[in-house]
Order: C-alpha cells, then sequence, then structure tokens
C-alpha cells in the first residue's frame, strides 16, 4: 500500500499496552483507553515502518471504520471517544451473559440441572421428576446453557462484530 503522508506509530503513546504479541501474522497490540481499549495489528513490526489505518470491508464495516476513528483520534492526542454503539452490549445483554457465565461456573462445579436453574428461576418452586421433565424452565435452563457453551465455543466472536 502506498502512502506516502504515512508515518511510524509508537503504540505507548497512545496509552498503556495490556498486550503486545509479535506472531507470524505481524504484531498484535492491546492498548488501554478510558472509554474502551484499542485493538492493533501491525502487519510489520518494525517500529519506523509507516503505519496506514486500514479498514476491511464487509459484515462489521461502519463499527470498523468507526473504531479507526477512535484510534486516529487518540493518535492526533485527542479523546478517543465512545466505543461504536454496535460493539457495546445492551443492559439486557450484559446480563444474559452474566448469567451465562455463571451457568458455566455451576457446571464446571458440577451443578445438576435443576441446580443450573436456580440460577436462572431463583423462587423455582419444587419439582417431582415427573414435572421436571417437562418443566419450561428446565428446558429454558438447558437452552440458556447450549447457548453458553456455543459461546466459549466460537461463538464470542460475534460479540466482537458488534453482534
Amino acid at each position: 500500500m502506498d502512502a506516502p503522508d504515512a508515518l511510524p506509530l509508537d503504540p505507548s503513546g497512545i496509552g498503556s499496552l495490556l498486550a503486545d504479541r509479535i506472531l507470524p501474522d505481524g504484531r498484535h497490540l492491546v492498548i488501554a483507553d478510558q472509554r474502551g481499549v484499542h485493538r492493533l495489528w501491525l502487519t510489520d513490526p518494525d517500529p519506523t515502518c509507516p503505519v496506514a489505518i486500514v479498514t476491511a470491508t464487509g459484515a462489521g464495516l461502519l463499527s470498523r471504520a468507526e473504531a479507526g476513528l477512535r484510534l486516529a483520534r487518540r493518535i492526533a492526542g485527542r479523546a478517543a471517544g465512545p466505543l461504536p454503539s454496535g460493539l457495546m452490549p445492551t443492559a439486557l445483554q450484559r446480563r444474559r451473559y452474566a448469567r451465562y457465565l455463571r451457568l458455566l461456573d455451576a457446571n464446571a462445579d458440577a451443578a445438576t440441572r435443576r441446580e443450573m436453574a436456580r440460577i436462572l428461576y431463583p423462587h423455582m418452586r419444587s419439582f417431582t421428576a415427573r414435572q421436571w421433565s417437562g418443566a419450561t424452565e428446565r428446558r429454558t435452563t438447558q437452552r440458556a446453557f447450549d447457548k453458553a457453551r456455543a459461546l466459549v465455543a466460537g461463538g464470542y466472536r460475534a460479540l466482537l462484530g458488534g453482534a
């Protein structure tokens, strides 16, 4: 890419480095910011190499472009501003993800599905074995647990794209 005005970038000038890894495809950085971290991928780890902010097209284009603008403001010495709205979970989503994490923790502690259901339904009535097999609470708990496992298995990537 030809960017004659591009300058080298000192990532420490943007904020505190939270993560800095050099991998075969380049240097990957996570930089602290008051309103949300900046994630950078420098294809050339050479610190003297000029840097351009490139936004890939496709799904998530607008969120990536907004993130690039936040980074540009920070590089210019200004406040980066808030994270793109597409990257901020709603209050309902935050509560749901917190419940998913609690279900995963309960599963790791060998909790039964009934014990896990109490996380979602703290005031759940007692069920006989027969009632439990057809209970809405049992089905809902299983669906929530399946969603939690799907997030761990890679579904979390959709969150990073603003989905």
